[in-house]
């Protein structure tokens, strides 16, 4: 409880400032500022006179944001806006982002081409005058994939070769280069497809084989079902083997009477059976 109240009386002993403690312009409210907002620089830059006179503005502002966000200097103040404190988090993401800033607007080649992100549309499109990297930019510029933050080097190129050359190291391929590759293209393309063919052919054999097998299993099945229905499920056909089974049948049914009984009463049918029989050789 002791350290509790400790830390917070530490905390609420912080000075407390805004941007007007350092001569700063307020933090644009705008959710993704761009670097001129978070500096409060003209895009255009047509308000300053000179290079030095927008350099002289951009490290002046810079070095009275480091003041105020730098995490080693920040944890000596509490930055308030309204009626509340910053987190240090909140600090720590403004002064990133105060960074990445900096870096873009110090370089004019940056600035040059963040401008054209920033400006770039279909609207610029001219018939016969706009090259085909430029109109394919013009095309391409609200999608996010092509966002100066994702792909810097896609607005910092001229032509498609400067593209090529930013985004894989090398030289783009000339067309004798390309002339050459084709064919070998055309042949890795070929022998995939052997590949896969060859593969589907096997791949239906083996299914042709197993509907065949499962063919013959079921007719086998057929025959054994139909053998058994000709011999009765082996019980058999014959006067003899019927009348057996007649009396094997009786015999369940009648569970409950008295097992000498039901004895001497098949003894006598199979008796009369017997005689009936040898009478027929008379």
């Amino acid at each position: 409880m002791l350290v509790s109240f400790r830390r917070y009386a530490t905390e609420a002993g912080k000075r407390q400032v805004n941007h007007t403690h350092f001569d700063l312009h307020a933090w644009p409210k705008s959710r993704r500022p761009s670097p001129h907002d978070i500096f409060d620089m003209d895009p255009s830059e047509a308000s300053y006179k000179t290079r030095k006179e927008f350099d002289n503005k951009l490290k002046s502002t810079y070095k009275k944001l480091v003041k105020m966000y730098h995490p080693d200097l920040s944890v000596s103040h509490d930055i308030v806006e309204g009626s509340t404190a910053l987190s240090a988090s909140k600090k720590r993401a403004r002064f990133d982002e105060i960074q990445k800033a900096y870096e873009l607007l110090k370089d004019p080649r940056k600035r040059i081409a963040y401008k054209k992100y920033e400006h770039t549309t279909w609207e610029d499109y001219k018939p016969g005058k706009t090259s085909s990297f430029e109109a394919y930019r013009m095309a391409n510029a609200h999608r996010r994939q092509y966002s100066y933050e994702n792909d810097p080097k896609f607005w910092h190129a001229a032509t498609w070769e400067d593209y090529y050359h930013m985004k894989w190291g090398r030289s783009p391929p000339t067309a004798e280069e390309l002339e050459k590759n084709k064919w070998k293209i055309l042949y890795r393309v070929l022998g995939v497809a052997s590949v896969v063919v060859v593969l589907q052919i096997m791949l239906a054999i083996e299914r042709t084989d197993e509907f065949n097998r499962q063919t013959r299993l079921m007719n086998l099945r057929a025959d054994a079902d139909l053998r058994d229905s000709y011999n009765n499920f082996e019980e058999g056909r014959s006067q003899f083997q019927r009348l057996r089974r007649f009396l094997l049948y009786r015999r369940s049914g009648l569970a409950g009477r008295d097992d000498e009984g039901s004895k001497q009463e098949e003894n006598e049918i199979l008796t009369r059976f017997a005689q009936s029989k040898v009478d027929q050789f008379k």
